[in-house]
């Protein structure tokens, strides 16, 4: 949960995520705000909170007559979410390899631990677990205002990436390059971490790329 965050829309939130994350909810779709509303026993109050929140976070759109709608997976904006998260990402694991305390070290051991256990046809629970894995690297850094852009960018990604999906080639190199990170980072070793982070984000920007080829999705919000 976010600082500030109103715990009442926490749970319909995640909801909303898991629906989209699932295919039940689709880029382009209506979100009809008395439908969720009844779907998930509440008034329409905090719906329309949680849907501004992710107007806010990118991947919601609201329109003037025509009420909030999923924004359809769009080449560049995932494309601009990389070309930050490749900023953003080695920041914070330079951070990570010389200040973070053992117990997030630990935990993030212990993510990792969890994602070597899923199947690989598990992408929804692999990229919620993923998420986590890569929340550790920000969670205890003093620029939150950098973390709290970060979480929101990895959200609207997964958000953009629902409907993508991942090789096995790929699924498996990201296993292997979370090994490599969580060893140099036992190993205190911030050169090697880097690299690594480097390479596993630009690995996961060529495999979307990909997939987005593959199924002709457009490049709408890029000149």
């Amino acid at each position: 949960m976010k600082t500030g965050d109103d715990p009442a829309e926490v749970p319909l939130y995640d909801a909303i995520l898991d629906e989209i994350y699932d295919g039940r909810l689709a880029g382009g779709q209506r979100l009809k705000v008395s439908e969720i509303a009844e779907r998930y026993g509440t008034s329409t109050s905090p719906v329309r909170e949680v849907l501004r929140r992710m107007q806010g976070e990118g991947f919601v759109e609201i329109h003037p007559n025509r009420g909030a709608t999923i924004r359809p997976t769009d080449a560049g904006s995932i494309q601009n979410i990389f070309e930050v998260l490749q900023m953003l990402e080695p920041y914070f694991v330079n951070w990570f390899a010389d200040y973070a305390p053992p117990e997030l070290l630990d935990e993030l051991e212990q993510v990792q631990a969890r994602i070597r256990e899923l199947p690989h046809g598990e992408q929804r629970t692999f990229r919620k677990l993923d998420f986590q894995f890569h929340e550790i690297f920000c969670r205890g850094h003093y620029n939150q205002t950098a973390a709290e852009i970060w979480r929101n960018l990895r959200t609207a990604l997964n958000v953009q990436a629902a409907r993508l999906r991942i090789s096995p080639a790929r699924y498996e190199a990201i296993m292997d390059e979370h090994d490599q990170l969580v060893a140099a980072l036992k190993a205190n070793d911030a050169a090697k971490a880097d690299t690594v982070i480097r390479k596993h984000v630009d690995g996961s920007f060529v495999q979307m790329s990909q997939q987005i080829r593959a199924l002709g999705v457009s490049n709408a919000s890029r000149p």
